[in-house]
């Protein structure tokens, strides 16, 4: 028997498997793409809770990208992407650091100068699928710092593990423990 945990946006319910993801440690699996009633859903939900006077939604490769899209659609708010590598056509990047428990190894995120541009002196929500320790949400203020611009509102479909009174979120996932 698989175990599940229950969430509901909306009228839209869904069963996440619940996933081991250490020896001691195991996650109700969020998982949006592949799932358009689900994103969009999460999304207009998300666009709700977004201050008006946020100018341009930021989210990350690659939890951020379909949320980022569709709140862009609810709001009429431009976005653009943190990217997880360096692309060919950034000459001149914003870049910082990320620490992502899930990955050991150092990893950066990356804005081109023409969304750098986009974020520079205007107010951004940030949006993420899933936030558990914060580490990529870290380096998305610090990114957003970077390139001059001021992070109004930080949205999310779900917390994990601990709550996060900083975040709008739409969830609460536990994490399982044993």
């Amino acid at each position: 028997m698989t175990l599940t945990h229950t969430i509901s946006v909306g009228d839209i319910r869904r069963d996440l498997p619940v996933v081991r993801v250490a020896e001691n440690t195991r996650i109700a699996f969020l998982k949006l793409y592949g799932d358009v009633e689900l994103t969009v859903a999460c999304a207009k939900a998300l666009a709700g809770r977004m201050p008006s006077d946020a100018e341009v939604i930021l989210g990350p490769e690659a939890g951020g990208i379909l949320l980022a899209h569709e709140l862009s659609r609810y709001t009429g708010r431009p976005y653009v992407i943190a990217r997880k590598r360096r692309h060919p056509n950034m000459t001149r990047p914003v870049r910082v650091p990320v620490r992502n428990t899930g990955t050991p190894e150092k990893q950066e995120l990356f804005l081109g100068e023409d969304d750098a541009a986009l974020v520079e002196g205007r107010r951004i929500a940030l949006i993420d699928e899933v936030i558990s320790s914060g580490g990529v949400l870290t380096a998305l203020h610090n990114l957003v710092a970077a390139a001059g611009g001021t992070v109004r509102q930080v949205l999310t479909v779900a917390t994990e593990g601990e709550r996060r009174p900083d975040v709008a979120s739409l969830l609460h996932l536990p994490l399982y423990t044993g």
